[in-house]
């Protein structure tokens, strides 16, 4: 039996249904579904269920989580959410559950998890690949200075992690990732991202880079891992024109929302919606002013 949780939004709805019926399609095992919700209404909820309705499918157990309780957490212009930071809280949620599989909701999983669910952590909480995006300088001496991460080059991504919840409880990660994204909340620039490699530091085993490829990244052909769409511009929204939206929307099509897709935006409502995504809250500008004040 496999575990898997995702963090669910209505503005991520499509994706949710996309990444958890990808994952039960191709998994060869029953398999648990734990949805923390933020926002989601009944119906949302019906819809979901109903788009994971497959043979191999074990239970489906809803939370429904309060974003006040993350009003002091920083966001960014790539995720104007709060919602990642609601995965600290998973080994509390899964209370008697000693292994799951975290995925973001904006994958697909081509292959059988099973195999993750199977695998020997040696002794580490977690397992997840390592980063794309640090191979520059800046970056590298961002988790130096910032972060304080004695090796930089060990910077995982968090769309995909295996955790030994039962070493998360002992090792009270969740608690000690809760104290930083609040009384570091500056440093974050990657979000909670940032805090979990900085609780996990050499807590966590590097998995193959397949089993969270940027669709950036990833061959047109790819079938063997996971597909993370990483980026502002999701399958869902009228403008993404990169790699495997034919294959997303395959998905979406067996799923409750089939045959649904964006409404195309022409003219000025194409070029708001883009300009809307380099708007940054008043929260974020606040922020900033704070950390120039500190600086200077």
């Amino acid at each position: 039996m496999v575990n898997i949780v995702i963090v669910a939004t209505a503005n991520y709805l499509w994706g949710a249904a996309v990444t958890v019926r990808s994952a039960l399609e191709t998994c060869s095992s029953n398999l648990n579904v734990y949805v923390i919700s933020i926002d989601l209404s009944l119906d949302d909820k019906r819809q979901l269920v109903s788009s994971w309705q497959t043979s191999n499918l074990g239970s489906i157990k809803f939370f429904d989580f309060d974003l006040d309780q993350l009003s002091g957490f920083r966001t960014t212009l790539l995720v104007k959410s709060k919602s990642p930071y609601a995965r600290f809280f998973i080994p509390e949620y899964l209370d008697g559950v000693s292994r799951c599989i975290y995925l973001d909701t904006d994958l697909i999983v081509c292959s059988d998890l099973m195999s993750l669910h199977n695998l020997d952590l040696q002794g580490k909480s977690s397992a997840c690949v390592i980063d794309g995006g640090i191979a520059t300088p800046e970056q590298q001496q961002r988790l130096r200075d910032k972060l304080k991460l004695s090796n930089p080059a060990r910077y995982f991504n968090s769309g995909v992690i295996v955790m030994d919840l039962d070493a998360w409880r002992l090792r009270e990660i969740q608690s000690k990732a809760l104290t930083i994204a609040q009384e570091q909340h500056d440093l974050l620039d990657q979000m909670d991202q940032d805090a979990l490699n900085m609780v996990l530091a050499d807590d966590w085993l590097t998995l193959d880079p397949k089993w969270n490829t940027s669709k950036g990244k990833a061959d047109p052909g790819f079938s063997d891992g996971i597909i993370h769409f990483l980026g502002k511009v999701k399958p869902w929204h009228a403008d993404y024109s990169a790699n495997f939206k034919d294959q997303w929307f395959a998905i979406l099509d067996r799923t409750a929302f089939a045959g649904q897709r964006p409404a195309k935006l022409l003219g000025i409502a194409a070029a708001y919606q883009k300009f809307a995504r380099s708007i940054p809250t008043f929260e974020m500008v606040r922020g900033k002013l704070r950390r120039l004040m500190r600086s200077a």
